[in-house]
């Protein structure tokens, strides 16, 4: 079996899928094969929309009938065993008392969890399309023959008919080539759910969408769940609520849809490459010809921006009020330090700025040795210091270290510093009413966890013969691999799943979380659902407001767990978190040039970079420099000697 195949085969597999999409992808690939795509996705995208809302409405049903207390026989949303009705439909839940009738998405997905917002599905899939132009991909091709025979066959997806008529037999040839793939939707996914935190709308409304026709973006027509235009809705005389059309918001959702992976740029490279990008770009325009959705140009973007109702420097922003970030490669490359990201670094400055807090929640654990955090961090922290970031500010960093084990926050002297854990106003003994919390952690259970994962570890090694070590921390076992050695993803995923098995059978008490890092697996006492749950409840911040962005949403990652307690974005790369504070920023109306001063900005410093108010450019090469003198492991938290 080649490599190609046994990977393909392998992502068959339950632990490496996500349900809901997966869900999607099947449904649309219906529309896709019937070449329907154009005409009926965005209606699909509308039933999923319909779907997610009904189960909202139920869970949300069932909560109040529990807190109520009126839990009885009687509740729509339950069915008591060998009952006729809703029972007879689900006869799986007939041998449970009291079962609760699942929704209909939770039928389709019985892994679905908590919706804390609405997702506008549609008009982020007609967004999505207008900028990607993913229903065009099609490709057609007719050829003329008067001595074919009638037929009509399929074959390597190519579907070949004849048309017969008086004066010649026409051979048309029609291809489909690459259906919506898993990243489209989960792109589309998250920008719904960007959408839904910045410009929320309420049950019974219905959101301002794209115009069905390919060269506008936003039209003057509002679509509702049912596909329905308002003007059809009003012709027939039925009932809607549509939302009343709001031009900022549409001429913002316009900016998104034009602004490019490469807007913006203020690194040393961006003034260098910038015409050496557009001397390439007419060279090879004429010899690649290619078919895109027309976009506006930089300038007119710009211009787009700069017209909105943009919000003063110091103003909150509408959107998340609390941003949790995964470390690894979310803010920076798996096993790296923060060292040469301006744009990101400059997106969660603004953020900061317009009044989110920012967390970094991650599974790296040393403890309370803040010079550790420090270096996996230092280019956003030079950042910081460069652009004279004010104390008000600077306290809204926070980092939760060992996945919600040690919580850290930023100073006026841009170090980070412990936060008091015991004591008035301690975040252990604040958020003690959460049962996960863990000021009501008991150590010898902790002890007893990482005894039994730490012995499934060594089970593990022994029977895959893995190249790999075993390591222990306080809250914490891992396994990594020996210098210049790397563990098979494979065997990493079916270590954690035997260690997931062997807890879960056990019926631990203490929260934990038993993931695959990528190049390493660890289990640490404790899971993000709990770091991001102390935060709200430490910092007062609701769960729809909180916003946590991630790579690790399948079963065997660590950011799996956060999916229970708040909105997530799914990410895959520091790359692509970068272009989500880019959407979020422009949605929610703040400048990107922010930090540019018009008359600075064609000059340069010395460095060849651009001034932005009068400062010098932040080096991230000399950030990276220094963090080379201090090199560290980033698995023990040891320093190493760069000299040797």
């Amino acid at each position: 079996m080649s490599f190609s195949s046994r990977r393909r085969n392998y992502l068959l597999t339950p632990h490496r899928r996500d349900g809901l999409i997966e869900c999607m992808k099947s449904m649309l690939m219906h529309s896709f094969v019937l070449d329907a795509l154009d005409t009926t996705g965005a209606d699909t995208f509308s039933h999923f929309e319909m779907l997610i809302d009904e189960h909202r409405t139920m869970s949300n049903r069932l909560v109040e009938e529990i807190i109520s207390g009126n839990s009885s026989s009687d509740s729509p949303n339950l069915v008591k065993g060998g009952s006729n009705g809703g029972a007879q439909s689900c006869a799986s839940l007939q041998t449970m008392p009291n079962a609760i009738v699942p929704s209909r998405l939770k039928r389709l997905v019985p892994g679905i969890g908590t919706f804390y917002t609405r997702l506008p599905l549609r008009k982020a899939f007609e967004a999505y399309n207008a900028k990607y132009g993913i229903t065009k991909r099609q490709y057609y091709r007719t050829h003329f023959s008067r001595n074919a025979r009638p037929l009509m066959r399929c074959q390597n997806n190519l579907t070949h008919r004849i048309k017969i008529s008086p004066f010649s037999i026409a051979l048309c040839i029609s291809g489909r080539f690459v259906c919506i793939s898993f990243n489209e939707i989960r792109h589309i996914l998250n920008l719904a759910q960007i959408i839904a935190m910045i410009h929320p709308y309420s049950q019974g409304e219905t959101c301002e969408v794209p115009s069905r026709s390919a060269g506008s973006l936003l039209g003057s027509k509002f679509y509702g769940n049912d596909g329905t235009s308002e003007e059809a809705r009003g012709k027939s005389g039925s009932k809607g609520h549509p939302e009343r059309p709001s031009e900022t918001d549409a001429r913002v959702l316009e900016a998104w849809k034009s602004m490019g992976e490469d807007e913006n740029v203020d690194d040393a490279t961006a003034a260098s490459s910038c015409d050496n990008n557009k001397s390439r770009k007419q060279q090879t325009s004429a010899s690649l010809p290619r078919q895109s959705v027309n976009r506006r140009d930089r300038s007119e973007s710009i211009a787009i921006e700069e017209s909105l109702s943009l919000l003063p420097s110091s103003a909150s922003m509408p959107g998340p009020k609390l941003i949790c970030f995964d470390g690894d490669q979310t803010l920076y490359s798996d096993g790296a330090n923060f060292e040469k990201s301006p744009k990101l670094a400059k997106y969660i400055y603004l953020l900061l700025k317009h009044g989110v807090t920012i967390a970094v929640v991650t599974a790296a654990g040393y403890e309370y040795q803040a010079a550790k955090y420090e270096l996996r961090l230092s280019g956003l922290l030079a950042y910081f210091r460069e652009r004279g970031l004010e104390g008000g500010d600077l306290e809204r960093f926070y980092i939760f270290g060992g996945e919600c084990n040690y919580l850290l926050r930023l100073g006026d002297d841009y170090q980070l510093h412990a936060v008091r854990e015991d004591g008035p106003g301690g975040w252990v003994n604040s958020t003690k009413y959460l049962v996960e919390c863990p000021g009501n952690w008991n150590e010898v259970e902790i002890k007893s966890i990482l005894d039994r994962a730490e012995a499934c570890f060594q089970t593990s090694l022994t029977d895959q013969n893995m190249r790999a070590t075993i390591i222990r921390k306080k809250r914490s076992v891992g396994l990594i691999p020996k210098v210049d050695e790397k563990i098979p993803r494979e065997a990493l995923d079916e270590t954690v799943l035997r260690i997931q098995t062997e807890l879960e059978e056990a019926k631990v008490s203490l929260p934990f979380c038993a993931f695959n890092g990528g190049r390493d697996a660890w289990v640490d006492v404790g899971n993000k659902r709990v770091g991001v749950q102390v935060l709200q409840s430490y910092l007062g911040i609701p769960a729809e407001e909180t916003l946590h962005i991630g790579d690790q949403f399948l079963l065997t990652g660590n950011d799996f767990a956060a999916r229970s307690v708040c909105p997530c974005v799914w990410i895959t790369s520091p790359e692509e978190t970068t272009y989500i504070l880019k959407s979020i920023l422009r949605l929610a109306g703040v400048p990107l040039m922010a930090l540019m001063n018009p008359s600075m900005a064609e000059e340069k410093d010395a460095t060849g970079q651009q001034a932005e108010n009068g400062m010098k450019a932040v080096d991230f090469e000399e950030a990276g420099r220094r963090s080379t003198r201090f090199k560290m492991d980033v698995y023990t938290g040891e320093y190493i000697n760069a000299n040797l």
